[in-house]
């Protein structure tokens, strides 16, 4: 019959571990945190927890307090190497209370209980102790009911890992939408300023064509004409020719970069020299 004192420990263990439930620490501290006040309430020399990977099947070692608790490694089961994967696929605790001082130097007593909840495999909790015969059937089965506490632990770790990577994928679809949704936006926008560069490009090539074929006939005809009118007629000829270069510039912007026009007012203006460079279009506004 246990003494009061140890059912007092027994209920205060259950209560820390329940505790962990609500704790916002790293899933792998909560579960260190919890081997350890295992450990200390049991007043064993070392604690191993072993968990079931949800992509794999197979268990692995999450943490551990003191030594690491676990026998027959060079074996593979089903779930994974040693004895663990054994306990795990029985789904029954064990308990070994004399182990070969020989072959154990760590471990003359061992537990291993499986993490069950419901009817899914969690993982696996081992615990070790350097004396023989240091568990009882009696701490068999509050081993048993820690290893459900640990079970809920760990599926709460889960539900919140997945939760938290749901949530950022969430929210990385948003960025990536409004991404989409801006890069539309310009495409749109540069679209509609490639168009009216065309129209632009038309409607002023055909007059300026007409402007610069009529001053070079006049001087093909008037070679020996009035040296004023000739300076106004090149200089006329020579902005003509501009405009004609800056409309064929409009046809081939690739991006829009902007620069002030009038910096009091905030009024900005197209860079029709670097626009014309080969990137993607930037933002209009």
């Amino acid at each position: 019959m246990p003494e009061s004192s140890d059912i007092i420990k027994d209920f205060r263990l259950l209560y820390e571990i329940s505790l962990l439930l609500q704790s916002d620490s790293k899933p792998d501290e909560i579960f260190k945190e919890a081997l350890k006040k295992v450990k200390d309430a049991v007043g064993c020399n070392s604690a191993s927890l072993f968990v079931v990977d949800v992509v794999s099947g197979r268990l692995g070692e999450v943490a551990t307090v003191g030594k690491r608790v676990e026998l027959i490694e060079s074996i593979d089961f089903d779930l994974g190497t040693g004895f663990s994967a054994w306990v795990a696929k029985q789904r029954k605790s064990v308990s070994i209370p004399n182990l070969s001082e020989n072959r154990y130097k760590h471990f003359r007593s061992f537990v291993s209980t499986p993490l069950i909840s419901g009817d899914t495999l969690i993982g696996v909790m081992n615990l070790g102790h350097d004396k023989p015969d240091a568990f009882s059937d009696e701490n068999l089965r509050f081993f048993e009911i820690i290893a459900e506490q640990l079970a809920l632990l760990i599926e709460r770790a889960r539900f919140e890992k997945d939760l938290i990577e749901k949530n950022q994928e969430l929210l990385d679809a948003q960025d990536e939408i409004k991404k989409q949704q801006k890069r539309l936006i310009e495409m749109e926008r540069f679209q509609v300023l490639a168009q009216t560069a065309a129209s632009i490009n038309h409607e002023i090539n055909n007059p300026l064509t007409t402007v610069i074929g009529n001053i070079e006939l006049l001087f093909m005809a008037r070679p020996n004409m009035d040296k004023m009118i000739a300076q106004k007629l090149t200089t006329v000829l020579q902005e003509a020719r501009r405009i004609a270069e800056i409309t064929q510039k409009l046809r081939t912007i690739k991006r829009v970069v902007l620069e002030d026009y009038l910096p009091k007012t905030g009024e900005k203006m197209v860079d029709i020299e670097s626009s014309s460079k080969n990137r993607e279009p930037e933002n209009l506004s």
